[in-house]
């Protein structure tokens, strides 16, 4: 899936805002069922919020502990628990758009059964995987469950529950992609254009 710079939009839309679908490319699920697009939406918006929260929570941590010469102790853990969780909702992001970072050089030499083939073995250890890690997430937050966290006294599940979420995530994407795979090869994109568009080439 690319993510390009939209073309300009002439017309009546000129000088407004372009709608998010002018900026990225919809693979087959979302561009079918419309809640699934809600969701990826959602998971990219909450990505980017997260992201927005951990970059305002250190430039605070930063003022009150060299300007404000104050620091404050719950500061710190709760940038550690926004970047956990912004890498674990993050990891389901990309799971949605198929773009884990992988060596992908069997696709791209491989004949296309057999490259779709590897695709899909691959994508099925991801399943395996990730259904260990959702199982072993939820087995430590009832583990935590009457745990607190030490400076913010949060509930220590919290943190076990990024990476629950994350992988639930990872889960429900990659099996929808070895559907899609399966049923309909002809949404897939080839292998080496795929990376230049990733990489805007």
């Amino acid at each position: 899936m690319s993510m390009q710079s939209p073309k300009p939009i002439e017309g009546a839309h000129d000088g407004q805002v372009p709608d998010l679908d002018t900026y990225i490319e919809r693979d087959y699920y979302e561009r079918r069922f419309r809640p699934y697009r809600w969701l990826v939406d959602a998971e990219r918006y909450l990505a980017g919020a997260l992201l927005i929260a951990v970059f305002a929570v250190i430039i605070f941590q930063v003022f009150t502990r060299y300007v404000l010469d104050m620091p404050l102790s719950w500061s710190e853990e709760v940038a550690r628990l926004l970047v956990v969780w912004l890498t674990f909702v993050g990891a389901g992001f990309v799971a949605s758009r198929n773009a884990h970072i992988a060596v992908d050089i069997l696709a791209v030499y491989l004949p296309k059964k057999l490259a779709t083939a590897s695709q899909i073995f691959a994508m099925l250890v991801v399943v395996a995987a990730s259904a260990y890690m959702v199982w072993a997430a939820l087995s430590l937050m009832v583990l935590t469950g009457p745990l607190q966290m030490t400076a913010t006294s949060l509930p220590m599940p919290l943190l076990y529950g990024a990476v629950f979420v994350g992988y639930l995530m990872i889960l429900g994407h990659t099996a929808l992609n070895i559907v899609m795979y399966l049923r309909h090869p002809a949404e897939i994109p080839d292998a080496v254009e795929k990376a230049a568009a990733m990489e805007g080439l």
